[in-house]
């Protein structure tokens, strides 16, 4: 299988289900083999250089961002727009530039990205009304589950203990109210307080005691907003014994006082520090 370098004005997602192919993107060399799937982004020259064996390679072509006339883009098989009225297709590289989402994609996830891909392809073959939301609900499952595919790549340690982490995590949601230490938490997930530590703050991007204040404050918003309860009674019920100490961690948090946060919030301007 061969095909000329060329560029497209979308993103086209394949995955090689069946056989081995060699591709060029932007003159680097990628060698395929079942299970890897390509990204081709936007503006990025690429070219089908070799093939071994039957290949299957199911893909699809989409927008990360909404475009009126996603329907009107066309498949190219050029190098480089010819002219303006091409030119307007070629969308910005959301996926490589801000998510950092490589061309090449080994992950262990794969198979539940293939499965949602021919989802996709079986529900554009029926076309029913309905269409284009269900397309961008699966894509979006996709690049989730291929930033969570990276993300096991590059933190393994995390993805082996993705279940006893997540046991500590609902620990901390759902005794959000209660005082939890360290050491309870490192129990729950068969670990010790400092790998425990290390391996949460990797996978969730903070501290268990800021997981919980972060938790505590959005509850305690709910209740400033939907309840009659006082502040002092808000304060007891997240979990903080004095209105002075909720006070300041809603303010650690928020950058306002409580007081500031419901004024801004009733009369409806922004909140701001003083």
């Amino acid at each position: 299988m061969k095909m000329k370098p060329r560029i497209i004005f979308d993103y086209e997602l394949l995955y090689l289900e069946k056989g081995e192919l060699t591709v060029s993107i932007e003159d680097e060399l990628h060698e395929l083999k079942p299970g890897d799937i390509v990204l081709f982004k936007p503006g990025k020259e690429h070219e089908f250089l070799h093939s071994v064996g039957e290949c299957v390679m199911p893909h699809i072509h989409f927008d990360v961002l909404h475009y009126e006339d996603f329907e009107e883009v066309p498949i190219y098989f050029k190098t480089l727009p010819e002219g303006a009225e091409e030119a307007r297709f070629l969308r910005p590289d959301v996926l490589g530039r801000v998510f950092g989402i490589p061309d090449v994609l080994r992950i262990g996830n794969h198979g539940e990205v293939h499965k949602l891909l021919l989802q996709i392809i079986h529900a554009y073959e029926r076309r029913d009304p309905e269409f284009a939301i269900l397309q961008k609900s699966l894509v979006l499952r996709i690049i989730y589950l291929v930033l969570k595919g990276l993300e096991a790549n590059a933190n393994p340690s995390v993805t082996l203990r993705h279940k006893s982490l997540e046991a500590a995590f609902s620990h901390i949601i759902e005794h959000y109210n209660e005082p939890v230490r360290l050491e309870e938490l490192a129990k729950i997930a068969c670990l010790s307080v400092y790998h425990f530590s290390r391996l949460f703050k990797l996978k969730y991007g903070q501290a268990p005691h800021q997981l919980q204040m972060r938790h505590r404050i959005e509850k305690a918003k709910e209740f400033m907003i939907y309840s009659p309860l006082s502040m002092t009674a808000i304060a007891e019920r997240v979990g903080y014994g004095s209105v002075f100490a909720f006070s300041k961690a809603f303010k650690q948090m928020e950058g306002v006082s409580p007081t500031q946060f419901m004024k801004s919030f009733f009369d409806g301007a922004p909140p701001s520090a003083p």
